[in-house]
């Protein structure tokens, strides 16, 4: 099984550097169901506009009255990066049991200007009586490199890193 994983993830991958070099954030993420994906989307965030295009909503906002709840239900969220709260109660919206992650949230925090606790989303979800499984991270140091395409301008990841750990310094 974690071999589709791998694949899926993969798709992810691509579809966040597509994302990249549009110009937006590098984010993708594909709904597979029966070991097929059925849809995918990428970012489309335009924070100008004020617009919150994130992958993952923008695959369930494309979902959610196209398939049914046993398809959701029966179906796995494969992301590129672990979802922010809202893009995880919007998949959660679905009736989506397993969700898979590339990049943790730890991971992605090396490349924000701040590091905040991680909840455990997924003992929260459950005191919701939601149950979600959140499997990951799968090849992640593959898509931390996804990131070297944020917003349309190619820069080498140990780069980025270096200008948020300077970012952090300045912030403390």
């Amino acid at each position: 099984m974690n071999e589709n994983h791998e694949k899926f993830i993969k798709r992810c991958y691509e579809l966040a550097i597509s994302a990249g070099k549009k110009g937006f954030d590098t984010f993708g993420a594909v709904l597979v169901s029966d070991g097929k994906i059925i849809a995918e989307a990428e970012n489309t965030s335009d924070y100008e506009k004020g617009l919150f295009g994130h992958a993952e909503f923008n695959l369930v906002h494309k979902c959610a009255n196209q398939f049914s709840d046993a398809t959701f239900e029966n179906a796995i969220f494969y992301t590129s990066c672990a979802p922010c709260v809202r893009c995880l109660m919007a998949i959660a919206s679905l009736g989506i049991k397993k969700i898979v992650y590339g990049v943790s949230y730890k991971s992605f925090q090396k490349l924000c200007p701040t590091e905040e606790e991680i909840p455990d989303y997924e003992s929260i979800l459950a005191q919701m009586k939601v149950s979600m499984k959140m499997i990951g991270p799968i090849l992640e140091d593959e898509g931390m490199h996804t990131f070297e395409y944020w917003g349309g301008e190619y820069r080498p990841l140990a780069e980025l890193i270096a200008e948020m750990d300077e970012v952090k310094k300045q912030n403390n």
